[in-house]
Order: C-alpha cells, then sequence, then structure tokens
C-alpha cells in the first residue's frame, strides 16, 4: 500500500489481537553468503524459530504492542569469520508513523535505542515488501546499499498460521 491513507487502515494494526508473529528471513543474499562460510550460521535465539523455509519466526509480545507499534520478541543472530561477522536482529518491532511502517531493532551500537532497519510497503495485510534504510546500512557495514531490497516479511495471524 503506496498512499499514506492505506496505512493507517491496514488489518495489521487495526487488529493486533489477531496478531501472532512475524515471519522474515532478512535477506536472502545474506543468508547465502554465510551459508558459504565454513563456519557461517543462522541462529534463533529467545522466543525465535527457525522456519524451515529460512525465515525466522518473531511471536508478537501483546503487552507491549500498541495501535502504532506490533512488537515482536526473540532474536536471529548471524555470525561466521571467526566471530568478525556478527549481526543480530534483535526484538523487532514494525512502528507506524505518519503513513509509513519501518521495522526497527534494537541497536547493536546502542542496546539502550532501537535502529529503522527496513521500511515495509505492505501489499495487504499480510505481507510487506522491505528495503534497508539509511541507518540500516550500518548493521552490514555498508555492504548493502540504502533503499537495496530485503525479503519480504509475513505477519501470521491467529487460526489462519
Amino acid at each position: 500500500m503506496r498512499h499514506s491513507g492505506g496505512v493507517s487502515k491496514l488489518k495489521v494494526f487495526n487488529s493486533p489481537g489477531a496478531v501472532i508473529g512475524l515471519a522474515w528471513g532478512l535477506h536472502g543474499p545474506f543468508r547465502e553468503y554465510l551459508a558459504r562460510m565454513p563456519d557461517g550460521t543462522m541462529t534463533a535465539l529467545g522466543d525465535a524459530e527457525l522456519l524451515v523455509n529460512d525465515e525466522a519466526y518473531f511471536p508478537i509480545d501483546r503487552h507491549s504492542s500498541t495501535a502504532d507499534s506490533l512488537h515482536f520478541t526473540g532474536s536471529l543472530q548471524f555470525t561466521g569469520h571467526n566471530g568478525m561477522l556478527a549481526v543480530t536482529i534483535q526484538n523487532p518491532w514494525l512502528k507506524r508513523t505518519e503513513g509509513t511502517v519501518t521495522l526497527t531493532i534494537v541497536d547493536p551500537f546502542d542496546r539502550s535505542a532501537r535502529m529503522d532497519l527496513v521500511a515495509a510497503e505492505f501489499q495487504d495485510d499480510n505481507t510487506a515488501k522491505t528495503r534497508l534504510t539509511e541507518a540500516g546500512t550500518d548493521v552490514f557495514m555498508g555492504n548493502y546499499p540504502e533503499n537495496i531490497a530485503f525479503d519480504p516479511l509475513r505477519i501470521l495471524w491467529a487460526g489462519k498460521d
């Protein structure tokens, strides 16, 4: 939904009680790069789980979610190069602000803050295209440019998924 009015009508924000979680693979080329490393790993931590399709499942935190910010719990950790590569996607949130939706994570450089990782463009109430934000480029040490397409994310619903 590209028009700003569409974001306010999204069921995901208007019916957060029916949302059970978020499924997201982050970025296929990054996962493929890790798979080529002898010590490359992708690990789900906390409440997150790895799904068979290379996505991670993050359950919703109903207690802290609001009508404009859906909070998910758990972490997805990528490591390799004998510890020199370490990327953690911790506690993703979908945040709606003035007609846009952004997925934020715990800032890996300042754990008391949050970082905009990707902009999410919802296609319907279940899926969104994602694009890396300027701040998100820092997570990958500038190896991926701003606005590069990342994997679509999926909203999982009670009774459907």
